[in-house]
């Protein structure tokens, strides 16, 4: 293990995301979202080596209101945003997983049972995954997307914003 490495790989991870956070705080608003900052999250998993692992380190990351996360853990940048049973439609769930192929999709209360893995399903049809959910007791779905750059996930949070407001699915 190289110190000086782990130091480098850290601090250009958090950087990026603080310098996202800054940019987004300029953007979004006009778009009815509020950014907040970046804090130090805990308690979150990762998923290694088959299976989702806790993380008993930080990681930043930070709110977009109404119902998104954004932040980087040492595996990729990343958004999650939760969707209500309710608004999620096939159409809204086949061209989120089109568009974002490095995608999860859990329950909010049993996080570490998901409905979709992109590292365990492969390509899954919509409707499968749709049925997994509507046969679930979860109230509030979380669809996290990941990426290799963080100049991917501002892409990637642009477009679930298009997409999510044409799909109605935030809470606006």
């Amino acid at each position: 293990m190289d110190a000086r490495e782990i130091h480098k790989f850290l601090n250009r991870m958090w950087e990026s995301i603080f310098t996202l956070n800054e940019e987004l705080k300029l953007e979004l608003p006009k778009e009815g979202f509020r950014v907040e900052d970046v804090e130090e999250a805990f308690g979150a998993y990762i998923f290694l080596d088959g299976e989702w692992r806790l993380m008993k380190y930080p990681h930043p990351a930070f709110e977009i209101k109404p119902q998104m996360e954004v932040g980087a853990t040492p595996e990729s940048y990343y958004f999650v945003v939760a969707v209500p049973r309710e608004r999620i439609s096939e159409n809204f769930l086949g061209l989120f997983l089109e568009i974002f192929p490095r995608s999860f999709i859990y329950g909010s209360e049993d996080f570490l049972n998901d409905f979709y893995n992109w590292r365990r399903d492969g390509r899954v049809s919509p409707t499968e995954v749709l049925e997994r959910i509507k046969k679930s007791n979860e109230k509030v779905f979380q669809f996290e997307a990941n990426f290799g750059s963080v100049k991917a996930l501002k892409r990637g949070v642009l477009r679930l914003i298009d997409i999510g407001k044409r799909f109605e699915i935030f809470n606006l």
